[in-house]
């Protein structure tokens, strides 16, 4: 089992004035479900209509590049698209191309989605029994972001939508499957969105100097075809602690499950991120 990449409520871009890369590394990882990813976006990226002092013009760009992800389970890589037209919204445009590597951490086929039991035990029972698959497939995903700040309040909504076309091995006759980046079960090919919504007060602005920000998020995922559907609440801090390029932003989230075939009333949903960005 492995880490579901942290969503994280990046604050605004803050693209270089003019065009060149930029780049972002990040690692995070997890509990329950626990595991490790590398996140890895670079792109171009060319600054949009600008105007000094403006609140809604100061960080406006447009970027194309690439982005990969490796896990125990799991390897995506594709292009990426990302336009931020003004300060407050953002797009990003991905196609992915995933092949899972391991079959007792990755795809787990299921006769239903509603199958019954714990989905940790019933996943590790069947790996124990060699019952994973090993299969690729596409995703193709658009992530609108839309972010506020007034003061020292700061918010962040974001949509995370998936059009999730895997490849059903042959002598497979499960119509779902357990996939581990999104934690739920879904359907071979199956619509997967997650809605992130986040409110936080700025302690520390980070500006010229460290950040800290703290508050709470609500986290929602539903799959269309397969209809398993999960909602967690929690605490999110994200901090830094200097300015340099070397100094990772930290992101950690601390969510308990509030809808959940099985998960409800166990231990939250641990998460925590360092990234480096570099433009």
């Amino acid at each position: 089992m492995f880490v579901l990449l942290l969503v994280l409520v990046a604050a605004p871009a803050n693209a270089a004035d003019e065009p060149g890369l930029w780049a972002r590394q990040a690692v995070g990882t997890s509990g329950w479900p626990t595991g490790l990813i590398s996140d890895t976006r670079i792109q171009y990226r060319t600054p949009l209509a600008r105007k000094e002092g403006s609140l809604m013009l100061n960080d406006t760009y447009a970027g194309v590049g690439g982005l990969a992800q490796v896990t125990p389970a799991f390897a995506a890589f594709g292009p990426r698209l990302s336009i931020a037209p003004v300060d407050i919204f953002e797009l990003e445009l991905q196609a992915s191309r995933l092949q899972y590597v391991n079959p007792g951490l990755g795809l787990m086929p299921f006769e239903s989605s509603s199958e019954g039991g714990k989905l940790s035990s019933i996943r590790l029972d069947r790996a124990a029994q060699g019952e994973g698959v090993v299969t690729g497939g596409w995703s193709f995903t658009a992530t609108p972001t839309f972010k506020l700040k007034l003061g020292p309040i700061v918010a962040f909504d974001t949509w995370n939508i998936s059009f999730l076309a895997l490849d059903k091995p042959d002598g497979t006759s499960a119509d779902f499957v357990y996939e581990p980046y999104r934690d739920q079960i879904v359907a071979w090919n199956d619509v997967s969105i997650e809605h992130q919504a986040a409110l936080l007060y700025t302690v520390l602005p980070g500006d010229d100097g460290p950040m800290f920000w703290i508050g709470g998020t609500v986290r929602d995922r539903f799959n269309h075809t397969s209809d398993d559907q999960s909602t967690a609440a929690g605490a999110l801090i994200v901090a830094k602690t200097g300015t340099s390029t070397r100094v990772p932003k930290i992101v950690g989230q601390a969510m308990f499950y509030v809808k959940d075939q099985d998960r409800v009333g166990t231990v939250p949903n641990l998460q925590l991120q360092a990234s480096w960005t570099f433009e």
